[in-house]
Order: structure tokens, then sequence, then C-alpha cells
């Protein structure tokens, strides 16, 4: 290991710390590396960290606003009076140890928000809102930050609304109570506490049961100058409470105080499940069913006020776009849809999503963008084990890779961090007691496997795992964090004792207090409560395999997702390889979102005249029923013109199935040849046999019997034959290139396939399957889509691709090769692919055959195909989303 890294990182995290506070008062980076308070091993280091810091780009949020012309009332402010942004920005630098850049992006994006709230200063005014993160990617310091500059710029009264369980509001009230309010000891871990007079008001309180009571408040301290802080649960009691002490406020008071509202977790009980659907202009039908409660509270708080601002925060928006845009109720007012403005936060940098930890299909390449070695799969005979009490071999490994990850945390100089393991199988509560008990006897045996007979037995299961599974990995990831697992022997013991085993539900009093207990070390056994919101600090094996229906209750049970800097190589998640796809196609449906916003952004659309479309899951659903119940499912036109479409996923865990899928896809395939008649012997070439200029028909007939995997496909063959037959119509795609791509060399073990044609059989190729999941990744080679061009158009395709990387962008020879072609001019392509792909793969990350015998009855060759759409002149193909009330647009 490099001198660097073996260093405590606390001496890192010291320099840095120093270093950053110079930079930030203006010293230039040269003499702060000089500067004697930077160790001489460290300044290497530091240099390279401020420097990036410099570099780092400032990362923009897309933003979609309702009054373009609103004046700018933040410039108008004078920031030199501010107090609390200030105290917080100087805690996140010098406690937190931000790094300038984040630090810049912070202050950036919640400029942009605070400027599109109410000013203060004004008479009345009613402004919703929704800002979109990640999981786990700092949504609270982003609304923390938000409540500092608000209180600043003069909100006196901030609700925040966080969760619907007690450890979640506590969490909450923690870190506002260390970021906003202080603590009159002045504690290292907080904020110092303000000066007398600007000073927060509290009226919820840190503990457990300090949630919101009228006799902890005060209505006079809201006459004063200095602000007022409430961290209240979404809980209807509570939330009654707080209604019932607000009526009794003076009403005079409450129509000169600005009130600042966050919705945290906003998608979750704040959105209306019951009430009818009616606009201002309507009357109130006979049926009329009020709104759902929580909904109906958040709605009441904000009517009692005449400025007042509420901005949702989710990372899962699905609930909250499809609110109804004009919904009204004749009491309550609008609801909770973001009508002045939508912010699309970028992705943080070091942050791993779902796109970065479990890969995400790319519809321009065909490929699967990320995706990390860290995912182990839980097989259906592990489950059923599980079912009956008894403990999987799966289920050891995970907690020896949860010693082995704390031990190496702690070798690495993070001994006092918080270690974390998450065992999430279901939400009922016996189940987690039964799991607690298997794991505190297996717990325990390990332990004293340690104590008294390690050298005979765990000392050498666990270093075989170090080896070969976690060592490989780190090389890959960082280099320099290599050692030997001598060095991390030291550490295990230490870590064996510490942990403690917590069963964490409504039913258990265990709580995971990182407060009280900095250093924790736990498994924490659980479901709904671990579920959403609530932060598992130093979060290193998952062992999640509870399946849920909907988008966005999956993707906030992901409690791994978020910063693993120092520790990413560390991360293991135990799943099933169903929830592994499920998870790589929510990053898909993640960025088609996003990317929707952006394109909205560009067009210059408001808030009400955005309907983002949200891709819709064959197994998944959107969100709730109730929730979605106003929303619509529709087919909308974009363009399959320029995409190349590939079958590269198929139901390789369901070998049963994929035999008869495989079987049926030999016959069509066979009979299409067969009407194909005679190949081009003058294009054919050593890969196969070439057609050209067939008719159309032949080509949709075949597509119709195809077969594809309900839940395991990745594209829809019957949209793409709409689509072939109504270009047809308009004189495009009407002519047909069919080519096989084999091996040009026979493979003896790969074999060959013989589909009936005359020129005889084909050489198979080898497509592997990515470790885990039902995806080959990519079907196609390199410049397949040349195929049956002319030299003259080939040098065309290779010129064009040459000129735009002088202009610096990157475009594929494929690419160029769809631009070129006619749009009168369909390309087909299929693949032979062995049922012996990847026989010669030794383990290797990433990567593994297709069966686990190809020699088993029902292991078959499979047909590999990827259909190549030329540019077209009537773009119209159909994907299936879910829309509101307001439907999606787009500007050609």
């Amino acid at each position: 290991m490099s001198d660097i890294f073996n260093q405590n990182d606390s001496e890192v995290i010291k320099a840095l710390r120093t270093a950053r506070i110079m930079a930030d008062l203006g010293h230039p980076i040269d003499l702060i590396v000089e500067s004697p308070f930077i160790p001489i091993q460290l300044k290497k280091l530091v240099y390279q960290s401020l420097n990036d810091d410099q570099n780092f780009p400032l990362l923009p949020a897309n933003i979609l606003a309702a009054d373009k012309k609103k004046p700018d009332w933040l410039k108008k402010v004078d920031r030199s009076l501010w107090n609390y942004w200030p105290e917080l920005r100087l805690f996140l630098l010098n406690q937190k140890n931000w790094d300038l850049s984040a630090l810049r992006c912070l202050d950036d994006h919640t400029d942009k928000t605070l400027r599109l709230l109410g000013c203060p200063q004004q008479k009345s005014f009613d402004i919703r809102g929704l800002v979109l993160g990640y999981v786990q990617s700092g949504k609270t310091a982003n609304y923390t930050a938000l409540c500092a500059k608000a209180a600043d710029a003069g909100y006196r009264l901030i609700i925040v609304l966080s969760g619907r369980d007690n450890g979640l509001r506590r969490q909450t009230n923690i870190r506002l109570k260390n970021e906003l309010v202080g603590f009159s000891d002045n504690r290292k871990s907080a904020i110092r506490m303000h000066a007398l007079g600007k000073q927060w008001h509290e009226f919820t309180r840190t503990d457990l049961d300090g949630d919101f009571q009228a006799g902890f408040a005060n209505h006079a301290a809201l006459q004063g100058s200095q602000p007022v802080l409430l961290v209240v649960k979404k809980w209807v009691a509570v939330l009654n409470r707080l209604v019932v002490w607000l009526d009794k406020a003076p009403s005079e008071l409450l129509k000169n105080i600005p009130l600042l509202i966050i919705d945290d977790e906003s998608d979750l009980a704040s959105v209306d499940t019951q009430g009818s659907y009616q606009v201002e202009e309507d009357y109130t039908p006979e049926d009329y069913e009020p709104p759902s409660a929580t909904n109906r509270i958040i709605r009441a708080i904000l009517g009692k006020f005449e400025k007042k601002s509420y901005v949702a925060y989710t990372a899962t928006p699905y609930a909250n776009v499809l609110i109804p845009h004009d919904q009204h109720d004749p009491v309550l007012g609008y609801d909770l849809y973001p009508k002045d403005f939508i912010i699309d936060l970028p992705k943080p940098r070091g942050y791993f999503g779902a796109e970065e930890i479990f890969g995400r299909f790319d519809d321009d390449t065909g490929g699967i963008e990320g995706g990390m070695n860290v995912i182990r799969d839980v097989l259906e005979d592990a489950i059923i084990a599980l079912e009956n009490k008894v403990m999987p071999a799966v289920f050891e490994n995970a907690l020896l890779d949860f010693i082995l990850a704390g031990a190496i945390r702690s070798f690495r100089g993070d001994s006092a961090a918080p270690c974390t393991m998450l065992i999430h199988t279901s939400q009922k509560v016996l189940i987690h007691s039964g799991l607690k008990s298997l794991v505190n006897v297996k717990f325990s045996e390990l332990k004293d496997m340690w104590r008294y007979d390690r050298k005979k037995s765990i000392e050498q299961m666990l270093k075989d795992r170090y080896e070969s599974d976690f060592r490989p990995l780190t090389r890959k990831r960082n280099l320099n964090k290599d050692a030997d697992f001598s060095m991390i022997i030291p550490h295990i013991g230490p870590f064996l004792e510490a942990v403690q085993v917590k069963e964490i539900n409504s039913e258990n009093g265990d709580v995971l207090d990182y407060e009280k207990e900095p250093s924790l070390k736990a498994i924490a056994i659980g479901g709904n409560k671990l579920s959403r919101g609530l932060t598992l600090e130093g979060l290193l094996v998952s062992f999640f395999i509870r399946r849920s229906a909907t988008y966005d209750t999956l993707m906030q049970m992901g409690r791994w997702f978020g910063f693993r800097a120092g520790y990413d190589d560390l991360t293991r998640i135990y799943t099933t390889p169903e929830l592994r796809g499920w998870f790589a196609d929510l990053a898909f449906v993640e960025h088609r979102l996003r990317e929707d916003i952006h394109l909205c952004e560009s067009q210059g659309l408001t808030p009400l005249e955005v309907g983002p479309r949200i891709w819709q899951h064959p197994a998944l659903q959107v969100t709730s029923i109730l929730k979605r119940r106003f929303s619509s499912s529709t087919v909308i036109a974009e363009s399959f013109a320029m995409k190349l479409e590939q079958t590269f996923k198929y139901p390789l865990d369901k070998p049963a199935e994929l035999s008869i899928q495989a079987e049926s896809n030999f016959l069509s395939i066979k009979e299409l040849v067969t009407k194909l008649g005679s190949c081009d012997i003058k294009i054919s070439d050593s890969k196969g046999p070439i057609w050209v200029g067939k008719d159309s028909s032949l080509i949709v007939d075949f597509l119709k019997k195809f077969r594809l995997d309900e839940v395991d496909r990745n594209i829809s063959l019957l949209r793409i034959c709409d689509y072939i037959e109504k270009l047809n119509q308009k004189g495009e795609l009407v002519s047909w290139t069919v080519a096989v791509r084999g091996l040009i060399d026979k493979d003896d073990k790969l074999g060959v396939v013989d589909w009936g044609l005359s020129t005889g059989p084909i050489n198979q190729i080898s497509r592997s399957r990515i470790k885990g999941t039902n995806s080959l990744g990519i079907i196609t080679n390199g410049e397949d889509e040349l195929v049956a061009l002319s030299n003259i158009m080939q040098k065309k395709a290779k010129a064009i691709v040459e000129d735009c990387k002088a202009k610096g962008l990157k475009k594929s020879i494929n690419n160029a090769a769809r631009e070129l072609r006619s749009p009168t001019e369909g390309l087909i392509l299929f693949y032979p692919i062995s049922r012996n792909s990847g026989y010669y793969l030794t383990p290797q990350e990433g990567r593994g055959p297709l069966y686990a015998d190809p020699n088993m009855p029902i292991a078959k060759d499979l047909v590999g195909m990827g259909i190549s759409f030329p540019k077209s002149n009537l773009p119209s193909t159909h994907e299936q989303y879910l829309e509101g009330t307001v439907g999606w647009s787009r500007n050609e």
C-alpha cells in the first residue's frame, strides 16, 4: 500500500479539514500545501483534493418554474446580516468535513429553491413546489440548508413533516438540532448555539416521544423575531393536535407570519388517496368524498396562513407528479401538486444509486451502464430454508462478509465509525423475532469459534472469502487499499465483540441510536421501520429479499444507496435475481423521468403544463392504485428511428420456460429462412448468409411469432410490428436486409446449428451472462450494421465517425450506418447463441455461463436478434407510460 493510505484516516480528515478552511479563506493552493499544518506525507493528497475541489464543475439542477418573470426578491436581501446559513456552512466545512465543491453545489441549489419561494415581506403568497433527489443522496442536508436560509430571509415558522414513525421523526429532529439549533453546552458534534435574540424556539424535542404537544408550545413565541421550528411526524393524531393549537392562535398573527412547510418523503401519506376529483369551477357532487386524512390536515394547516410556502422532498416522485394538476376542494382549496416549481437535483459526486450499483439499460447503445460486482444471489432454496427457520449457507456468507467488512474498515482507520448490517426479509414482526433468534445463535457460534478455536476453523473461512471475494474488488476499485489478510486479523476479534443484534419494529424496544452510540456496530433486523427514510449509518452488508410490486416502495427500501466514501468496495447486497433485475429496470425508469424533466425545462414548460411520463414495467406498478387512480395508461409516440433493438434478456433463471421459448424460436427461424429462399451469394460472408430486398410482411409475420418472456423481455415486438406496418403505409421500411452473424471459424465447444439453410450449418457464437442477471448485455458485434452496405457507403460511415471524433463528439460506426441506410430499408440480424456460451470463463467479475450445466436435457441453444432502424421522416413508435391529468408533451 502507498504511504498515503497507510495513514490513519483521522489524520487525513484533519489535514483536509485544515486545508479546506484555509482555501475557503482565500489562500492559494500552493501556499496551503507548503504550510507546516499539512504533514509531509499528506501534501500530495491534499494538493490533489484541493485541485479536484476547484476543478469540479458546479452541477446544475433542472428547474421547471411557473412564473418565468417572477422578480428575484433574493437579490435585494442583504446577506451580510444572515446568521443561520453562515453558521451551518462553517459547521459543514469544519465539523462535517464537506469538500468545497459539494458546499458550492448545496449553496447554489438551495439559493435557486429559495428564490422560488414566496418573499417573506410580501402581503400574501401560496407556493407549492417539489424537490426531487435520489434515495439517500443528501435531501436532508438540502432542506436543512433551505430552512437556514429561509429563516435568515424572514420566514418565522418552519414545520418539517418527517415520516410516519417516532424513530424517523426523532432522527430528523436530532439532525436539525445539531445543524440548525445547537445545544447550550456548545458540544463539538453540533453547531454553536446562536446568540441571544437569534436562538430558535423549538416546539418538538429529540427524544422518541418528543413529537408536537401543545403543552410545549407557546403562541407568544410566534410574535417575536426568532424563528420557530417543529419536527412533526405525519400521523393524524399529532397533526390534529397541531391544528387545534393553531386554531387557538390570534388570527392576525397567522395572517402575518411567513410559514415554510418541508414535507420529507412527500410521496408517503401526504398524497390524497380517496378524495373526489373536482376542479374549482365544479359544484360539489352528490357523491363527494373528502381527501384522505393526512392530506386534508396538511392542506388545512396551509389554509390558515396568508403567507405560506410548501416544499415537497422525495426521491420517488411518481405519486406527486400524478396528483391532478387542477384538483380543488371547496373547503381546502388546491391539492399539493407542485404547481409553482419542480427542481431535479443533480446526482452528487460520490453517490451510489441504482445505476451505479445494479446497472441501467442504455437504449442508445443497447448496453448496460454502471453496475458493481457487489450483488450476491439468494436463490429459492435459501428462502425456503429461512421460512423453515433454518439458516442457509448464503446467509452465513452474508454474516461472514459483515465481519470482514467491519474489520477492514477498522484496519483502514475507521474503527470509531458505525457499521451496520441490514436484514430485511418481511414486514411481519413475528418473522423478525425468529430471525433475530437465528442470527443470535449463529453469531454467538462465530464469536466462540474466533475466541477459542480460530486457527482450526473460522480464520481460514474468513481468509478464503477475503481472498476470493473482497480482495479482487478492492484491487480493481482502489489498489492503494489492498492489504494482506494478516493485517486484517487483529481487527476481527474486537469487531466481533462489538456487534449487537437488534430487532427494529413496532413491537420491540430496540433502536438504532447513532447519536448516543456513534461507533455502533449492529445487525438490524426489521421491515417497515427500516424501509424508508431512516439512515443506516455505515451500512456494509444487506440481506434483502422482500418483494414489492410498486416502484416507489421498492426503491425506498434500498437503504444501501448513498455515499460510500472509503468503503464502496466493502458493500455487499444479498438479494434475489428477480429483485436485482427490478432495481436495474428502475434505474432506467428514474433516468427516463429525469430526462423528461430536462426536456421540459429546455422547452420552457411550467409545472402545470407538464405531464411527466413514467415508463410502465411489465411486472411492477408505478405506485399504489389509490395514488394513481386519476392517471391513465397511454402509448406515447416517439420514434424507433436510428435505434437498435436487441433481445438481450432471457429467462435464464427459469431453464424449463427458456427451453420452451428457445425451441419455439428455433422452429420460427427455420420457417423464416425457408420463406426467404436463396441468399445473396455475392454479399454473403464468412459469418453467414445475407438476404436483401425482402418484403416487410415476412419480417412482421416472423416477429409476431418470436417468443419473449413476459417478465424478462426488454423490447416489445408487438409495438415494433405496429410501427413497421404504420411506416409501410407511407412507403418506409418496406424492404429488409436479413443477415445471420455466426463465427467465422468453427469453435468445437460452441458447435454449430442447423437452421435448414442450403449453405449448411452455422457456426455458433458465445454470449455470456451478466453475473446474477437474466441479461446478456449486448447481442451485436462492433460493425454488424454495416452489413450489405456498399464499400462506398461503408467508407462514408467511417468518415462520419472520424468527423465527429475530430469535433469532440462520440458516434459509433453502427449509428453512422443507420444514418446512411435509406428510410425504406430495415435490417434484421440473427445470432446463433450456443448453450455452451461462457464455457471459457474462469470465475471472473461480472460474467458467467448461460447454464450451470449446458448438458442437461432442457438446456437449448438460443436465437439472438438485433433490429436496426434507419432514419425516418415519419417518427411513430409505441411505448407504454403512465400519465397524470395533463398528458406528456414535447415540441418536435
